[in-house]
Parts: C-alpha cells; structure tokens; sequence
C-alpha cells in the first residue's frame, strides 16, 4: 500500500461515513476534539490490538466525531512524520504537513499534502486534501483541489459523545500518566499506554509491544502531540506547531466555487 492510497483512503471514508468509532484507550486519557484521526476509517486496530498501520494517524482528526468545541478559536500547523526501518537498516520517513483551522462556531478545517510513494510515483509528487466539518450546516466536505472534485456528506446531529483515540486499543493494555508538560506554549496532559501482543495471537512467534503516548491540551482541547510505537509500522509522530489563538477567517470553511460536488449520505448507525 502506498502512502497516497493511505491518503485516499482516508479521504473517502471521511466522506462516505463521518462517524465511524474505532478502539480506545480509556482511564486516564482524556477526549480530544480533533481525533484522528486523524479519523477515521476503521481498520484491523479495531478488533485487532493495536493494528491498523500509520494511516490511522495519516487521517488524524480528519472525520466528524459528534462532538462541537465553540468559542475556542485556534489555528496550526501540523505534521505527521512515519518512519520504519527496514531490515538491511535503511531509514524511511514519510511526512504529511498541513493546516487546522476551528472557529467560534466549531467549524474545522484540515488541509493536508503528503509526497506520494510507491513504484509508479515520480520524485515530488504530492497528494493535497481539504477536509471540512461544519456542523451549523450539518455537512463534512472532502476536497480534492487538484482535480476540483468535492465529497459532501450530511453529518449527524450534534452531541457530546466522547471521539476515539486513534492507532491504540486498551484491550490488554496498561495506561499509565506522564504528568504534565508545556508544549508550544499550552499545559498538557501526558499519558502512555502500553500494550503486549503475546505470540500467537496473530501469527507471531515473539510478544510484540506497542506504545502509544499522547499530550492533550486541556485548554485547546485538542492533542498536541502524539508518538505511536508499533514495529510493524515503524514510529509515528503527530504534533501540531505554531499555534495561533485568533479566529480564523470565515471564508476557509466555504467550498470552492468551482468544485464539482458529489453528495454522500450518512447511512444510518445500526
């Protein structure tokens, strides 16, 4: 799988199914307003123990999760670094940057560019993506401006449901605290869950441990930074830079005016 059909991948689940929740880690963390998730199409990790590869943190904070955050305005850069090593020792790293952007009213938007991998990519290529959530509207939009295509999806009522972590289940596994650290100038809350795959449960002739640490700002209500250790994907490490607490600009959540749009509902939750 290449890192683009990860990119795409993500960005068709966020438009055909906006509310889908994956495993968990529960106790001591606490939700987030943006996980992902960057996100977040389900994948092996949910029934599975800490699996479904880096492009669980790829879409990070990218699907509607149900919960609106008002009058905490913010915007950031983000990055989401993958690297693996393979086993002559040679050193892979994938990056995807981007924007966040919140208004007042909870409106989000996502923008994303990642260089493509695999066989068929040409050295420079990059892959950019919009998301859009607006729940005043009710629509989570997926923009693709490359190809001025656009994926409009009619987002579920409002609530408070708590989001899912991403790339971690509790299943098995311990959580522990890390206290408290400031990270681009916000406190946040750090906590680390461990969990230990033992040999046999998917094919493995050795225990296979994951860690998956996360800092969450309390204030922002929103990660602003997370490590996921797993060697079958390598680490991944998601933070967000250059944080600015000013409204951004309304006109960043309307879509583009020459987009070709394409509607997908919500099918109902059974």
């Amino acid at each position: 799988m290449t890192f683009v059909a990860l990119l795409v991948g993500g960005a068709l689940a966020n438009a055909q199914s906006s509310s889908r929740p994956v495993g968990g880690a529960r106790g001591s963390d606490r939700p987030s307003t943006e996980a992902p998730s960057s996100r977040e199409p389900r994948s092996a990790g949910a029934s599975e123990p800490g699996s479904g590869g880096p492009e669980r943190f790829i879409t990070y904070g990218m699907s509607y999760n149900g919960k609106v955050v008002k009058r905490i305005p913010y915007s950031a850069e983000t990055l989401t670094e993958n690297t693996q090593i393979l086993n002559n020792g040679t050193s892979m790293t994938r990056r995807t940057t981007g924007m966040v952007y919140r208004d007042d009213e909870g409106r989000t938007r996502r923008e994303t560019s990642a260089i493509k991998a695999g066989p068929f990519a040409t050295s420079g290529d990059t892959l950019r993506m919009i998301f859009i959530n607006d729940p005043v509207a009710g629509v989570s939009s997926t923009i693709m401006p490359d190809s001025d295509i656009t994926f409009r999806n009619t987002l579920p009522a409002p609530g408070n449901n708590e989001p899912p972590e991403v790339g971690v289940s509790s299943d098995g596994g311990r959580t522990e605290s890390l206290g408290k650290e400031v990270i681009e100038g916000f406190e946040a809350e750090g906590t680390r869950t461990t969990i230990l795959i033992p040999p046999g449960r998917i094919g493995n002739d050795k225990a296979i441990e994951i860690v998956h640490e996360r800092w969450y700002s309390p204030e922002l209500q929103v990660i602003l930074l997370s490590k996921h250790n797993d060697p079958r994907w390598g680490e991944t490490v998601y933070r967000l830079r250059n944080i600015n607490r000013g409204a951004p600009d309304s006109s960043l959540f309307s879509l583009p005016a020459n987009s070709t749009s394409k509607e997908k509902k919500t099918r109902p939750r059974q």
